[in-house]
C-alpha cells in the first residue's frame, strides 16, 4: 500500500456504510417482492442479494432481470430453509442466538451514528468553516516526514527499539516497511501537509514530533502501525489554495477525517458514561 499516494482516496471503510433502502424514496424496498408460506421477503432483499452475485459490477446488477431473479431464488431458498430452522427452535439455540445478536449489535450501532450524521451532516459550508479558519490564522503548515509502515504494534516496536540503539531510519524504511514507495525512497513522504490527511491519528503523531525527533511508540491508522520521523518543519505553506479550489478527493479526506474525529469523540462519550464489567467484578464507571 502506498501510503502517500493514498492519502485522499481511502474510505472510512465500515464506519459510515449506508444500510438505508436501496429502492429509493418513500420506503418501496420494504414492500413485499414475493410471500414464502406467508412471510415476506422484500423488495430491497432482492436488490442487495442481486448486488452480491456481482459485487464488482452493482450498479449494472441492480436493473439486472437475470440476477434480481437468481437472488429471489436464493432468497426463496434462505427463506424455507430457516423457517424451518424455526419450527426446530434453532433460533433458540445458544450458539445460534449469540450470532443472531451480534448482526444485531453491529447494524444497530451502524444505524446510530448513521442517524447521528443525518442529523448533523459533515457538509461542504461546515468543511469550509473549519479549513477557512486555519487559513486565516496560519495554521496550514508542512511537514518533511519519513515513516516506516508495519503490520502489528510488536513490529513497529522493535523498529523503535533498533533506532534506539543508533541503526539509521532509511536503511530500516528500506529494509521493513510495508509501503512499497518507502521500500525504495527510505520511507520519505516529502513535505506532508497534516491538515488535508485523511487520518488525524497519523498527523496528531506528527504534529507531536519536533525537528529531527522520530515517534516513541507506534502510531496506529487505518493504514497500519507506523514509525514517524519529522525531519523538518513545521514551515508555513505559501498561498495555501481556498477551499474552492481543493480537489474533491481532498475535500473527501476532510470529510472523512472529520467523521473519524466526531465518531471517536462520540464513543469516547458514551463509555466514559457508561458501566462496564466482567462477569463477577465490580462494575466500573
Amino acid at each position: 500500500m502506498k501510503l502517500k499516494n493514498n492519502l485522499y482516496t481511502l474510505a472510512l471503510s465500515g464506519l459510515l456504510a449506508s444500510t438505508a433502502a436501496l429502492a429509493g424514496p418513500a420506503g418501496q424496498g420494504f414492500n413485499a417482492d414475493v410471500l414464502v408460506n406467508g412471510q415476506p421477503i422484500s423488495r430491497n432483499h432482492v436488490l442487495l442479494m442481486s448486488q452480491g452475485i456481482d459485487p464488482e459490477n452493482k450498479s449494472r446488477r441492480a436493473d439486472d432481470a437475470n440476477a434480481q431473479a437468481a437472488a429471489r431464488a436464493e432468497l426463496i431458498t434462505q427463506e424455507l430453509l430457516a423457517q424451518e430452522a424455526k419450527k426446530l427452535g434453532l433460533d433458540k439455540a445458544p450458539v445460534i442466538a449469540d450470532q443472531l445478536a451480534f448482526q444485531n449489535r453491529v447494524i444497530l450501532s451502524r444505524a446510530y451514528l448513521e442517524d447521528s450524521f443525518a442529523k448533523d451532516p459533515i457538509t461542504d459550508a461546515v468543511l469550509k468553516k473549519n479549513y477557512d479558519f486555519r487559513k486565516a490564522n496560519g495554521k496550514i503548515v508542512e511537514y518533511k516526514v519519513r515513516h516506516i509502515l508495519l503490520q502489528t504494534p510488536e513490529q513497529a516496536s522493535e523498529v523503535i527499539a533498533k533506532l534506539a540503539k543508533g541503526e539509521d531510519f532509511v536503511a530500516l524504511a528500506k529494509r521493513s516497511t510495508q509501503d512499497p514507495g518507502g521500500q525504495s525512497n527510505g520511507g520519505d513522504l516529502g513535505w506532508f501537509r497534516p491538515d488535508i490527511f485523511v487520518d488525524h491519528h497519523f498527523t496528531d503523531g506528527i504534529e507531536a514530533l519536533k525537528k529531527g525527533q522520530t515517534s516513541k511508540q507506534p502510531v496506529r491508522t487505518r493504514f497500519g502501525w507506523h514509525v514517524i520521523k519529522v525531519e523538518d518543519g513545521p514551515r508555513p505553506v505559501a498561498n495555501p489554495e481556498t477551499f474552492e479550489a481543493l480537489d474533491d478527493s481532498v475535500k473527501e479526506a476532510l470529510r472523512q477525517k472529520t467523521a473519524q474525529i466526531r465518531i471517536e469523540e462520540l464513543t469516547a462519550r458514551l463509555t466514559a458514561g457508561a458501566k462496564i464489567s466482567t462477569p463477577g467484578a465490580v462494575a466500573r464507571k
